[in-house]
């Protein structure tokens, strides 16, 4: 048995070894059985291609070939959907985005091979080795490993995401599946482009894939140690494509292969091509593995602040990042979890935590973390500490200092409540987050790589970033309370009408039964009894009704609708007081998308309210046209009009009138109608002068 047929035999079973594990793991989500389904694959493909390096029969050698292919195909839609959501909080969210090209590679490959599996590939005899078979490749094997080449990339970007997503304990359970599984996407790279550019499948790159495959699950098997690699949930930034790193390694490495293939062409010889391209590919993914290590990115800072006196940080740099980190959050929890992955990264601490004083001022509450522990997941670590004398200490001592092996009581519970995950994990360092002369909470900061200590400058930094998020703790706090004062004084005011409605309907049911007694063996009596009690029970269930409206989002039911026809309706619904001049102009013949019932609502409305405006004598008309894209209806009045101001900042707000019964939703509630069909509501108006109320909705002009 050659070296290469070993490689496959051996690789093939460790592979087989995940997937009879698989089903007796704790955590047996869908991540879990797509990882399980895909080694499946693998081990399939490396035992069939091990099989087929031993014949020496074509017939049979081809046919292993085409079993090959078939377990190949899998392989694209598979790791894609793996990539998609292993270690993903918001699994049915990004999967649904993310489902059609999952899909597309699943379906191509398959339908490659099981369409035409005569076009896949054919033997052609070696011409130097009498008993050796060289496997080329035909139109559907060569769109087949095309569809490898790209399935890879984008299996090695989701999990770059990942990477990136992660901090602190989260990254270093995981790590060792990401770079496995990368180790094994880069290789597959690698092989699918060499296959695809020389259009033939040489058994040197197998022996590549099956290495590729044995150091995979070696280093995922050394993840599986550290355990909850199948358990934690990431929430990847949606943006971190455009920046991906291995999108720009991929293109630089088949940039490097086209150009080394020219370079090869015109000196003559292709022995060394593959040799030479494995190496260009090591390369970038090495250079990839640096850039991304927290352990280099903090050595070649230290190298240049020490070799080039200069900073750690670029301060500027870093308070940018800083205040754009914290200025989208307006809660202290968002505040809190962007402070954490940020110090997490900028620091490379994996223990890093963020504690606040409740409103009473008695105990410190656990607002965020990047320390995913067994234990802190059971519960065994305490989510509140009491404040006892830790308050005081904040206040006496706001800069950041080493709490390790601190024996004071105030000090005990910080330690307990923030245990290191490593032994040689380093100091614990406390950040007391202090404002206005007042303790807000603090941070703590603890196993950080290389066990390196916190240097003056970095606590120095550490001080200012506290006192920022303090600052900005507070200011949500306060942002808070306004938001309440405000809900309390909406609740008040629309009390206020409510009460003032209700007072009225009761009123006139308490009068109703004081002359019960006395008049109810007259018949028209209680004639007008009951018109009073039902007229009551209308308006307070009217008065429930539109109250209800203003808490619920709209919802509308366009359909196409013809204007005349909706106009006319409200026209006929309206009851005219006898003193109004009315005039109308509606044209015929134009269509728009609405919803009938709402819109004619709203014209009712705007009827009413015009008639409302004038005491005594007046006029109102009601004019249609067509503007441009819009169906534009005018109603105008010769009403007391309204001021600017009012109209500023009172007509379309909820609870904001000018009429001495009502309750100021009205308009508001139009706005809301109109704007839901895509137009706008416009007024014009003067005091003592009229008003004109323009809408515009857009004209239906599809089918």
């Amino acid at each position: 048995m050659n070296l290469p047929v070993l490689f496959s035999f051996v690789s093939a079973a460790i592979a087989a070894l995940f997937v009879v594990i698989a089903p007796f793991s704790k955590s047996r989500g869908l991540p879990l059985w797509v990882f399980a389904f895909g080694m499946l694959a693998l081990a399939a493909e490396q035992l069939l291609t091990g099989l087929a390096l031993q014949k020496t029969n074509p017939l049979e050698i081809a046919e292993l070939i085409r079993w090959r292919f078939a377990a190949t195909s899998l392989l694209p839609g598979l790791w894609l959907l793996f990539s998609a959501t292993y270690s993903r909080g918001n699994l049915k969210q990004n999967l649904s985005k993310r489902l059609p090209l999952v899909i597309v590679a699943f379906v191509l490959p398959i339908t490659l091979v099981v369409s035409a599996p005569a076009s896949l590939a054919h033997l052609i005899q070696h011409p130097e080795e009498p008993f050796q078979w060289i496997v080329t490749l035909d139109w559907a094997g060569f769109f087949l490993h095309v569809f490898m080449l790209l399935s890879m990339i984008g299996a090695m970007v989701g999990l770059e995401r990942t990477y990136r997503a992660s901090v602190g304990t989260l990254r270093w359970k995981i790590k060792f599946m990401l770079y496995g599984m990368g180790t094994l996407f880069a290789a597959r790279f690698f092989t699918s482009s060499q296959i695809v550019l020389a259009q033939q499948i040489d058994p040197s790159l197998e022996t590549i894939n099956a290495v590729a495959l044995f150091t995979c699950c070696l280093l995922v098997a050394r993840s599986v140690f550290r355990k909850g690699s199948f358990e934690i949930d990431l929430y990847p930034s949606q943006s971190i494509i455009s920046g991906s790193l291995v999108i720009s390694l991929a293109g630089g490495y088949l940039i490097a292969v086209g150009v080394l293939s020219k370079v090869i062409a015109h000196f003559g010889g292709d022995q060394a091509f593959a040799i030479q391209t494995f190496l260009v590919l090591i390369a970038l993914v090495g250079l990839g593995v640096l850039v991304q290590s927290d352990r280099f990115r903090q050595l070649i800072r230290r190298f240049v602040s020490r070799n080039f006196q200069r900073p750690l940080y670029d301060y500027r740099t870093l308070w940018l990042k800083l205040t754009a980190t914290t200025a989208q959050s307006v809660r202290r929890k968002d505040i809190c979890e962007s402070t954490t992955k940020l110090l997490a990264n900028l620091f490379d601490t994996k223990l890093t935590s963020i504690w606040l004083l409740d409103a009473n001022g008695t105990s410190f509450d656990k607002i965020s973390t990047t320390d995913h522990t067994e234990d802190a997941e059971m519960g065994n670590t305490p989510s509140s500490i009491p404040a006892d004398n830790i308050s005081e200490e904040l206040t006496q001592s706001p800069d950041p200092r080493s709490i390790e092996g601190v024996e004071d009581a105030w000090a005990q519970p910080i330690l307990a409540s923030n245990p290191s995950s490593f032994d040689d994990g380093g100091n614990r360092i406390l950040v007391p987050l202090t404002g206005q002369g007042r303790p807000v909470g603090f941070i703590v900061l603890g196993d950080r790589t290389n066990t390196l200590e916190f240097t003056q400058q970095e606590f120095d930094t550490l001080r200012c970033i506290g006192d920022h998020i303090a600052a900005n703790i507070l200011s949500a706090a306060l942002t808070r309370k306004l938001e309440e004062s405000k809900e309390i004084e909406a609740f008040q005011t629309m009390a206020t009408f409510f009460v003032h409605d209700l007072k009225n309907a009761v009123s006139t049911l308490n009068l109703m039964l004081k002359n019960m007694p006395l008049h109810w063996d007259n018949p028209e009596f209680r004639e007008d009894a009951l018109r009073g009690i039902g007229n009551t029970s209308n308006r307070i269930t009217d008065l429930i009704t539109r109250l209800s409206q203003v808490r619920h989002e709209l919802e509308i039911s366009p359909s196409p609708t013809d204007l005349e026809e909706l106009l006319r309706s409200a026209i006929a619904e309206w009851e005219k007081p006898e003193q109004i001049d009315f005039s109308s102009e509606i044209p015929s013949d134009i269509t728009v998308a609405a919803d009938f019932k709402k819109l004619k609502s709203v014209i009712l409305n705007l009827l009413i309210n015009a008639c409302e405006a004038m005491e005594g004598t007046g006029s109102i008309a009601l004019k249609a046209g067509v503007k441009g894209p819009y169906a534009e209806i005018v109603v105008t009045d010769s009403g007391c009009g309204m001021s600017a101001d009012f109209i500023r900042n009172g007509l379309f707000r909820p609870f904001k009138t000018t009429k001495k019964s009502g309750l100021g939703i009205g308009m508001f509630q139009s706005k809301m109608v109109v704007e839901a069909h895509g137009g706008n509501i416009m007024v014009e108006s003067q005091e003592g002068q009229g008003s004109v109320f323009t809408i515009r909705i857009p004209i239906l002009t599809g089918p």
